[in-house]
C-alpha cells in the first residue's frame, strides 16, 4: 500500500510536467459572382484545451476577411467585370529541435491591379508551458541590431537583383520569426527588402551559431 501511495503522486506530477501543443485547422470556402475566398486557419490546443484567446483572434480575422472580400469584390467588378476579389489564407507548421510549435500564416488578398499582396504572421508556442514566444522573449537585447547588420551586409553583397538595390537599413520588425529544424528563421514581408519577383526572402541561422544571443531556456 505504501508503494502505491508513492507512485500515484509521482505519476500525477509527471503528467503535469510535460505539456503538449496541438495544431488543428478550420476552413471556410466560398465563391460568389464577384469574389472568392479559401481560408484555412490554425486552431491551437494546449494540454487538450483550446487556446481561446489565440483561436478567437483567428476566427475574428476570418470574419473580417470574408466581409472585406465581399465588399472589395463589388468595387473590383465595377472596374473590370472579368475580375474578382480574392482572399486566401493557409499555414505551415515547422517541426524543430527547440521544443516549440512554430506556425507561419500566409494571408493573401487581391483587390485589383497587377497582383495581390501577401502578409505573413508567425506563432511560436513553448510546448511545455504554452507560452507564446516573441523575439524579445527568445533573444538578448543586442541580438536585433546584430541580425539587422548581418542581413544588410548579405543584401549589399548580392549582385543578382534579388534584393532592392537602394536599401540602407534593415528592420527585423518587417520579418516573422519561426523555428525550423535546428534553425531560427527570419522571413521578410513582401516589398520590405525585395521586389515582388523575389517573394519573401528568408534568412536561416543554426542555433549553434547564435547560441550566445539566446536568453530563453528552451526545453
Amino acid at each position: 500500500m505504501k508503494t502505491k501511495k508513492l507512485i500515484i503522486p509521482f505519476l500525477l506530477i509527471s503528467s503535469l510536467a510535460f505539456g503538449e501543443v496541438k495544431v488543428e485547422s478550420v476552413k471556410k470556402v466560398k465563391t460568389g459572382k464577384d469574389f472568392t475566398y479559401n481560408l484555412t486557419i490554425p486552431q491551437f490546443k494546449f494540454n487538450g484545451k483550446e487556446m481561446k484567446d489565440l483561436n478567437g483572434a483567428f476566427t475574428n480575422d476570418v470574419l473580417t476577411t470574408i466581409e472585406r472580400t465581399k465588399a472589395v469584390g463589388q468595387e473590383v467588378t465595377k472596374m473590370d467585370s472579368d475580375l474578382k476579389a480574392e482572399a486566401f489564407m493557409d499555414f505551415d507548421e515547422y517541426k524543430n529541435s527547440f521544443g516549440v510549435t512554430s506556425v507561419v500564416l500566409s494571408d493573401y488578398m487581391y483587390e485589383g491591379g497587377a497582383h495581390g499582396m501577401t502578409v505573413l504572421s508567425s506563432y511560436n508556442i513553448d510546448n511545455t508551458t504554452g507560452k507564446i514566444l516573441t523575439f524579445d522573449d527568445v533573444f538578448i537585447k543586442s541580438a536585433k541590431q546584430s541580425f539587422e547588420k548581418g542581413i544588410l551586409q548579405i543584401i549589399k553583397n548580392n549582385k543578382d537583383g534579388k534584393y532592392m538595390s537602394d536599401i540602407e537599413s534593415v528592420d527585423l520588425n518587417s520579418a516573422v520569426m519561426y523555428f525550423d529544424g535546428d534553425y531560427v528563421v527570419f522571413k521578410f514581408q513582401q516589398y520590405s527588402i525585395a521586389p515582388y519577383s523575389s517573394g519573401e526572402p528568408a534568412f536561416r541561422y543554426n542555433k549553434e551559431d547564435i547560441k550566445s544571443f539566446f536568453k530563453y531556456k528552451f526545453n
